[in-house]
């Protein structure tokens, strides 16, 4: 009788040492906690393992050039685009040795209306813009009292009229223009085609030379070509 009252009181004791805090089966913890197997700590390898390999796998980025607009100009070697209105060629010597030919728009419909003869008026000689390896710039130079094809003396001053404008050139990061004993004289045909012989331009001031070389000249040589297309 006294074994089976200790028996049942060992048992009694058991029971109540589970209930109140003792490990549940299956790895559960006390307290209603949540269940841990390995399941979480698994998981987030999983999901890390896979972040991982997503940025290691990711192609990479190519940056692609953005093509020129050639509504503008474009240099070409040999001949122009038959697109443009004219074909420039420039070419500088002295302080600057470099030369390149490009296509360039223009606002004429017509090239032998362009430069036909008539009342004094301003015709604008083509320009030329980022052309070859030193990118070329021709700024606008033009005859200020125009009167048909012929050849016309710039003048960079005049006491009656309007005077010329003399061309002004950008090349490999220099730019020259009109200065003390500087000459240009542009010839204009009946087809519109043209030439521009300038000596003695003179380096000036720009964003790339705030302090020019006084001494610095060049010769300037444009010939171009009027298309009708």
């Amino acid at each position: 009788m006294k074994q089976s009252i200790v028996l049942l009181l060992f048992v009694f004791t058991l029971l109540s040492a589970v209930a109140c805090g003792g490990a549940a089966p299956g790895g559960a913890t006390s307290g209603g906690g949540t269940p841990d197997n390995g399941t979480n700590l698994q998981t987030s390898q999983d999901s890390t393992g896979s972040q991982m390999a997503a940025t290691e796998t990711l192609p990479a980025t190519e940056i692609s050039e953005v093509a020129p607009d050639p509504d503008t100009t474009q240099s070409v070697t040999g001949e122009c685009e038959d697109f443009f209105r004219f074909c420039v060629t420039a070419t500088l010597s002295g302080a600057v040795e470099t030369s390149a030919t490009a296509g360039m728009g223009g606002q004429v419909d017509n090239c032998e209306a362009w430069v036909a003869a008539g009342d004094p008026r301003i015709l604008d000689i083509p320009m030329m813009q980022n052309a070859g390896e030193d990118l070329i710039t021709v700024a606008l130079a033009r005859i200020a009292e125009y009167t048909g094809p012929g050849v016309y003396e710039l003048q960079a001053v005049v006491t009656e009229g309007i005077p010329d404008s003399f061309p002004t050139i950008a090349a490999a990061g220099r730019t020259f223009s009109n200065g003390e004993g500087s000459t240009a004289v542009v010839t204009i045909n009946p087809d519109g085609s043209g030439t521009v012989e300038a000596t003695g331009l003179v380096e000036v001031a720009s964003i790339q030379v705030s302090s020019p070389d006084p001494d610095a000249r060049v010769d300037f040589n444009m010939q171009w070509t009027c298309r009708e297309n």
